[in-house]
């Protein structure tokens, strides 16, 4: 399926979950949110949660420091 994220255009091969997209995309699941046309989807629905083709995905990755 096709999505939009991060402003980019990408297939998705995985079984069309946000996990699953995250872990195509090489994200830590623990340091990010996503967001899908929009919408916050929190990180407990994930492994469930069904992404649709032309659906536009944002995932932040939040990095700490000193």
């Amino acid at each position: 399926m096709m999505l939009g994220v991060n402003g980019a255009r990408v297939e998705s091969r995985g079984d069309g979950t946000a996990l699953a997209l995250l872990a195509e995309l090489g994200a830590i699941p623990e340091h990010s949110a996503l967001t899908v046309n929009g919408d916050l989807v929190v990180s407990r629905r994930w492994s469930t949660f069904q992404l649709s083709d032309g659906d536009v995905v944002e995932v932040l990755t939040f990095v700490g420091g000193g």
